[in-house]
């Protein structure tokens, strides 16, 4: 008989086939409003969560035991905070456990369109946790197949205080309980930015990786890992960070209940551009170890690399062992990191050796380290300053900060130093360095034999204020540039945007102090300089010895200078500075002349020979002063002195002149005038000898004008004469004009009166009244 015509049997086949699509579909049907009150009551039973479910429930029987949800919520336990939202979830059960032990065991979860806010507490644990557990709850977890499509979902690290937001993310787990087929697939995007704020960046993840979990332990391997994290577009203003591309490769080994990390490896590997800058990193963990207290991590290896233009950064440390508990402290008793710097200015290359303490993730500590190595610059050519320090530091990569706190030496003498960096992009420096002593002359460039001083038509090189951001204080005991020597420098430092002050600047400047501000402005094309200064008692002989290579004067200075100057080179500053100098001497002497004694030769030569003074040298002795006063007006490059005045026992000094920075002469012509009180010089009462200073700066030439004295003292002979003779020839005058009036009065004849006596008769008296 022909089965497929017997009428019996295809009865037979449309019940059970309308049997079976019943039992499929009455669930849609029948009870959907206490399969969601159930599926409420047991979630907060067991989860103490609340569950709301605003779609759909349903019980599906065939082809496998499933319930269905749509436009469900679930809150944080015993809050009303939301961790999940999913517009549809499906929930297959297996068979079997429901059948003999009436379990309801998930096998596979399906969910759409969720949204997720997962958190890792600082312990290790996940918000999430309790749904995994298997603790008489009317649903249990054996997954074999779990899946995200269009999810989108926050992930934040309270240990890291880092969030990661996905969306659009597709997560695929299959055959996880097959120990050579699960599988792991997701892709999606990535980025970084709180909710309401703009993202500050944006990438496309992808990654695959082998499944393998073991239901009786209930333990999740996933083995290959190969994830690849590519930018999307341009990243936030804040970040600077473009075309960033990071490759994660190795192996991670889970337990379940609890969901922890037990163990594995990891490599990282990326790559980007920031602002200009190349970077590119490498993190090798061969071996992780992780119980429920410690983390240990074996042979750790970090290599960092930013590459620009002109400039190259490298740094590379060396961990054999990190270890601590996973929630509060890793440390290492001995890592090596080795940093270079290499540049067209400069170069600095050292070593770190120290124990090292890492702090949730991103802040790195140097407890007690030892830094040797050496840095140069172009600007000290001739070899190389070595470093050998050791201190404490730490590091910062989240918020990007520096600290060092360092003792030790700098080229073999004394050094204390505090540096701290802020930003690894625009990095801004807060520096404290005390220093014993700094002699840059072996680094500075050759100088021919015999050349007393540098070029002056060189550029200035200002690199190293191009990008120099910084404020602090730097103290140095001694600085000695060739053969000039400032001691006891204490300055406090500002440099911001090619501009550099120290103010206040203080010094000991041979043997004076000196005190006030300096200023240098590199941001246009043409430097600006400014020098606000006191400098009190300083020993002006070594000063022009070693700057000028000249020792004609004597004497403890006070000067007090405001100048500026613009230009690239010596040259053009001095022929640019403006301002005004006020100069004090007190005790002092001008070698090359002796003054006091060509005042004391012609005043003993005027009275042996009657004027006639004899020239003698005298440019072997000098001339000793009291005091020497000038204010000078600085006026592109030459400063103008109309009110010198030097005071000495013997003699006084008045005059002016001009000090020509451009051409490097000096001119000046002075008046000396004798000190009426001094005996010896009694014959140049009332006469002064013109003196001329003339020549070049560092060699000047003393003239004395003994001629012009003899003409003052014939002058004065001749007037003296003049007055000697006129006085005589006034007073004969006056004698004969004398003796011609008395004559005259002696020969003049009597008159007699003719006028008649018209006056009143007399009373006559008798004798006796008479008598």
């Amino acid at each position: 008989m022909d089965w497929r015509h017997s009428r019996p049997l295809r009865i037979s086949f449309l019940l059970i086939v309308t049997l079976i699509a019943l039992l499929g579909i009455l669930p849609y049907f029948l009870s959907s409003d206490l399969v969601r009150d159930q599926l409420i009551m047991a979630v907060q039973r067991d989860t103490q969560r609340k569950l709301d479910i605003r779609g759909s429930a349903h019980v599906v029987l065939l082809p496998r035991p499933a319930v269905l949800i749509k436009n469900a919520t679930l809150t944080e336990p015993n809050d009303s905070t939301v961790f999940a939202h999913a517009d549809t979830i499906k929930m297959v059960f297996r068979l079997w456990p429901l059948l003999s032990e009436q379990k309801a065991v998930a096998r596979s979860i399906e969910i759409e369109r969720p949204e997720l806010t997962i958190i890792r507490h600082e312990d290790g644990s996940y918000n999430f946790e309790d749904l995994l557990q298997n603790k008489g709850q009317l649903i249990q977890v054996a997954l074999d197949r779990l899946t995200f499509s269009d999810a989108q979902f926050s992930w934040h690290d309270e240990f890291l205080n880092q969030t990661l937001n996905f969306q659009q993310f597709d997560l695929e787990m299959n055959d996880l309980t097959d120990p050579k087929k699960g599988a792991l697939d997701l892709n999606g995007e990535i980025f970084i930015g709180n909710k309401g704020e703009s993202t500050l960046w944006r990438g496309q993840i992808h990654g695959s990786g082998a499944m393998r979990y073991i239901e009786q332990e209930r333990r999740l391997h996933i083995a290959n890992i190969k994830m690849a994290i590519n930018q999307n577009g341009q990243s936030d203003d804040q970040v600077k960070i473009n075309n960033l591309a990071l490759q994660i490769t190795g192996n991670l080994n889970y337990g379940w209940d609890p969901l922890r990390l037990t163990g594995g490896d990891l490599k990282l590997v990326g790559s980007g551009r920031r602002s200009g800058q190349n970077w590119q990193t490498t993190l090798d963990i061969p071996e992780i170890k992780l119980t429920s207290t410690s983390l240990i991590l074996h042979r750790l290896k970090v290599d960092v690399e930013m590459q620009d233009k002109n400039t190259k950064f490298i740094a590379s440390a060396s961990i054999p062992t990190l270890s601590g508990a996973h929630s509060q402290l890793l440390q290492s008793n001995a890592a090596k990191i080795s940093v270079k710097y290499t540049s067209p200015e400069q170069n600095l290359d050292v070593l770190f050796s120290t124990p090292l303490i890492i702090e949730r993730g991103t802040i790195t500590r140097l407890p007690n380290y030892r830094l040797t190595g050496s840095y140069t610059n172009r600007s000290l050519p001739r070899g190389a300053v070595r470093l050998d320090l050791t201190g404490k530091g730490d590091l910062d990569l989240h918020n990007e900060l520096i600290n060092l706190d360092s003792n030790g030496t700098l080229d073999y003498e004394a050094l204390r130093a505090q540096i701290g960096m802020e930003s690894f992009l625009d990095p801004h420096f807060r520096v404290n360095i005390d220093l014993a002593k700094l002699d840059l002359t072996p680094y500075l460039p050759a100088v021919a034999a015999g050349a007393k001083n540098i070029n002056e038509k060189n550029q200035f090189d200002f690199w190293w204020l191009n990008q120099l951001s910084a404020i602090g204080s730097i103290k140095v005991g001694e600085l000695v540039l060739n053969n000039l020597h400032i001691d006891d420098i204490d300055a406090t430092l500002i440099a911001r945007k090619n501009r550099l002050v120290l103010d206040p600047l203080k010094a000991t400047l041979y043997e004076g102090q000196l005190s006030g501000r300096i200023e240098i402005n590199a941001s246009k094309d043409i430097p600006y300089f400014r020098v606000e200064q006191t400098l009190s008692n300083m020993n002006i002989n070594t000063l022009l010895t070693d700057t000028f290579d000249t020792s004609r004067f004597e004497g403890r200075s006070n000067l007090t200078l405001d100048v500026t100057a613009t230009g690239n080179n010596i040259t053009a500053l001095r022929k640019s500075a403006n301002g005004k100098i006020k100069a004090s001497l007190k005790e002092g002497a001008i070698r090359g002349i002796d003054i006091s004694g060509l005042l004391s030769a012609a005043s003993q030569q005027i009275k042996l020979m009657n004027g006639e003074i004899k020239k003698i040298d005298h440019s072997a002795g000098k001339t000793n002063f009291s005091e020497l006063n000038a204010t000078l007006i600085l006026k592109n490059g030459v400063a103008v002195n109309d009110d010198l005045i030097v005071s000495a026992d013997v003699l006084k000094l008045k005059g002016g002149g001009t000090l020509n920075l451009n051409a490097g002469t000096i001119d000046y012509a002075m008046l000396a005038s004798a000190n009426p009180k001094v005996p010896e010089l009694s014959g140049l009462l009332g006469l002064s000898l013109p003196l001329t200073f003339r020549g070049p700066l560092n060699n000047p030439v003393f003239n004395a004008d003994t001629a012009n004295l003899k003409e003052q003292i014939i002058a004065r002979q001749q007037a003296e004469a003049a007055a000697k003779t006129a006085k005589i020839q006034a007073a004969e005058a006056a004698k004969k004009a004398a003796a011609q009036a008395a004559a005259k009065k002696k020969s003049a004849p009597v008159k007699k009166s003719t006028t008649p006596n018209k006056t009143a008769p007399t009373k006559k008296t008798s004798p006796q009244k008479a008598k």
